[in-house]
């Protein structure tokens, strides 16, 4: 150690011979700790080191902010940052970006939503809470409670939701004291804390916080009961994130790109293919899209049925000519599963109706599949009879795929959690 900081003294030493702005230079390919130590060492590195063009990008860097009050330096107001959120520096920056794209998005689309959410703890309550329930949260869950607490419940759900025939969820974000409450300690969940409830079908996702019951710690999942393993413990889980900052980044890009489409004022969480090249189909002058969506909560992994759900969008441009006005006939699907084996379904009009298409105008609906492999997709047509001349075109649908989550199994969590003890 003593070797070293020789090293750097006479590194030092040398260096203060170069002209102001080449050190300038130099020490802007330095992170924040580097600046600190060139700050001590002498009074010209202290001055060139504490440079407003080097901490303004560095406070836009670990705490987003692009703004500094007048009279205050960049490297006092990286320091004020720093006081309150240093602890969190190394994922504050996703967290709350991930933060300010979902708000933005909730202030736009749905005002409920937005105004259920919660302002953020501070940093003792959330030990508080820790050392209540004898739990240790991971930093970047720790930092999103201290950002926004979680939503209340009397409100659709922050985190998304979806709707078939007899079946809603709705995915509200709990708040920390909520969720504390909900730890687990009983076999197949031990040691998980519930992240999200759908009160109307209890549908809940859980962040491990350990690996006591042979998860690995901080996957975010979707607990599903093993219906052939008929032991204590015995639940599969299908994994919606490798952490927490994965889990809460991911679903705020999607939003944040227009992946999700609104409906009733909640972001409804279907993946909009046609964001992909070749997933959009046009065939005289009728635009068809398709966006699917994966059910945990209707699924199982022993034994394996993979229940996803689809909305079909078809639309016609509205300068297009009243003579091309049609209505659909029957519908032609190709089912093709993980294996390559392949069923055809033909049947007249689509969800009992047999909807009209005019100019300017879409239909929309919404069905669903299941699989007993882990990916499948569908492809097809539908039969349109021209409301005038009675003549029927073939309109295509584009390939749209659907694939369940990853899942770590029971047996494989048992194994972890045997070999551990």
């Amino acid at each position: 150690m003593a070797h070293i900081t020789v090293t750097m003294a006479e590194g030092a030493s040398n260096m203060v011979q170069l002209p102001p702005d080449l050190l300038l230079n130099i020490f802007t390919f330095l992170d924040y700790k580097d600046l600190i130590c060139c700050n001590k060492l002498n009074k010209k590195f202290h001055h060139l080191s504490s440079h407003n063009c080097l901490w303004k990008p560095l406070c836009k860097k670990y705490w987003l902010v692009t703004e500094c009050p007048p009279g205050m330096s960049w490297k006092n107001q990286f320091c004020h940052w720093y006081q309150e959120w240093g602890c969190y520096i190394h994922c504050y920056c996703a967290i709350k970006g991930a933060w300010d794209k979902i708000m933005k998005f909730m202030v736009v689309n749905c005002p409920t939503i937005y105004s259920s959410v919660k302002c953020g703890l501070c940093e003792q309550e959330v030990r508080d809470i820790e050392e209540n329930v004898s739990i240790k949260l991971p930093k970047d869950l720790k930092c999103s409670y201290r950002i926004h607490n979680g939503q209340k419940l009397n409100a659709p759900g922050l985190m998304g939701s979806m709707s078939i025939h007899s079946h809603y969820r709705t995915e509200s974000l709990l708040d920390l004291e909520t969720a504390s409450i909900g730890f687990q300690q009983r076999d197949g969940l031990k040691g998980c804390l519930p992240l999200t409830i759908c009160l109307h079908s209890g549908l809940t996702q859980f962040i491990a916080l350990n690996d006591l019951d042979g998860y690995q710690p901080n996957i975010v999942f979707y607990p599903s009961q093993d219906l052939i393993l008929q032991t204590s413990g015995s639940v599969d889980a299908f994994i919606s994130g490798r952490s927490f900052t994965e889990w809460f980044v991911n679903y705020a890009e999607l939003l944040d790109n227009g992946h999700f489409g609104v409906l009733n004022e909640q972001p409804y969480k279907y993946i909009l293919f046609y964001k992909e090249p070749g997933c959009e189909s046009t065939t005289r002058n009728i635009t068809v899209t398709a966006e699917t969506c994966f059910l945990p909560e209707l699924s199982s992994v022993n034994p394996p049925h993979f229940f996803h759900t689809y909305r079909i969008v078809m639309s016609m441009g509205k300068d297009v000519s009243t003579l091309e006005s049609c209505q659909l006939v029957s519908r032609h699907w190709i089912v093709t599963d993980e294996n390559g084996h392949e069923e055809r379904i033909n049947g007249p009009g689509v969800v009992g109706e047999f909807p009209i298409i005019k100019p300017g105008t879409s239909y929309s609906w919404v069905s669903c599949t299941n699989f007993n492999t882990t990916y499948g997709n569908m492809r097809g047509h539908f039969t349109m009879k021209n409301l005038i001349t009675g003549l029927t075109t073939d309109i295509m649908c584009p390939i749209y795929h659907m694939k369940c989550f990853p899942y770590v199994t029971a047996e494989e969590r048992i194994r972890v959690k045997l070999k551990k003890e």
